[in-house]
């Protein structure tokens, strides 16, 4: 019972940050309707930035808290340099402009820092402690407590705060919103920004609890059962999910792989099963999809992507 419990927990630890990137996709087509497939590009880099700032003689978490800040000034100018001139574009040929940021960013990293593995400086205390007989390093523990804290913080700032009204009229009804005041474009260029800024701290808290290396960028490719699952347009669906599927990836990895594995090397010739957590996922969108296309907190008429 012990190692089951001891997989949920690092499964619930690795979906929280999984919610935490996802949210800012959800923040993204809430105000734009745009689907950001950079968001894993932008994961990648923030993590890259920290390790560099590392690098320069920052503390770890000085590092991380500017890294934070300089990915939120990239999603801003992103979204005002390039994203802003294509109002008027098709949203499939905006989508097509983020996949080739996700490019371009990859490429970015590849020639600063290489494409192998580094070792991701520690960001937290090193050790662990033993809950309820769970062994649970601080690297997973600061991760999941600062991840679930942000989300929950977000879904606050959304409903309570006046800016997060704002944005919410300006994703509700554009028009309706400059009638009344409100700067759409500047609602969209902050939401570019908080997003950027998630997916910039998910991807450092990922690389401090596995390695960094360019195929961070693939997370984005995680972010998007979340966000299908829960619901496209659902903040709180993001963080239900991102939870969700981390833990059945854990237990896809860590009991499902390994015993069907067991199984076909005793009756057939197939001695491994490959990267069977990141199928399932999919295999559970695909499931929703037929079943309830909007997700599990979504509305129903949302446009399926």
């Amino acid at each position: 019972m012990t190692f089951y419990l001891q997989i949920v927990t690092a499964g619930l630890a690795t979906g929280s940050v999984y919610a935490l990137i996802a949210l800012g996709i959800v923040l993204i087509y809430k105000c734009s309707g745009v689907v950001n497939f950079a968001q894993g590009g932008y994961a990648m880099l923030g993590a890259y930035v920290t390790y560099a700032l590392t690098r320069l003689g920052l503390s770890p978490i000085l590092a991380l808290v500017a890294s934070v800040a300089v990915m939120a000034v990239t999603g801003a100018a992103t979204e005002f340099l390039l994203l802003r001139r294509m109002l008027k574009a098709p949203v499939v040929a905006v989508m097509m402009v983020t996949l080739g940021l996700l490019i371009l960013f990859k490429a970015f990293c590849l020639a600063i820092w290489g494409p192998d593995q580094i070792a991701f400086p520690q960001l937290f205390p090193v050790g662990s402690v033993e809950m309820g007989g769970i062994l649970v390093t601080y690297n997973y523990i600061a991760a999941a407590a600062l991840s679930l804290l942000l989300s929950v913080g977000f879904l606050a700032f959304y409903r309570y705060t006046p800016m997060g009204l704002m944005q919410r009229c300006a994703a509700d009804n554009g028009r309706a919103a400059l009638a009344i005041g409100i700067h759409v474009s500047n609602q969209v260029s902050v939401a570019w920004a908080m997003s950027s800024a998630l997916a910039g701290l998910g991807g450092s808290l990922l690389a401090t609890l596995n390695s960094l290396s360019l195929g961070l960028s693939s997370i984005g490719l995680v972010a998007f059962p979340v966000i299908v699952l829960g619901g496209l347009n659902s903040l709180m669906g993001s963080l239900v999910a991102g939870l969700l599927l981390g833990v059945l990836e854990a237990v896809t990895d860590g009991v499902l792989t390994p015993a069907l594995e067991t199984y076909l090397r005793s009756h057939t010739a197939i001695y491994s099963v490959g990267a069977l957590q990141q199928v399932v996922p999919y295999l559970l969108v695909g499931l929703m999809l037929m079943v309830r296309p909007q997700g599990i907190f979504g509305e129903r008429g949302t446009e399926r992507v």
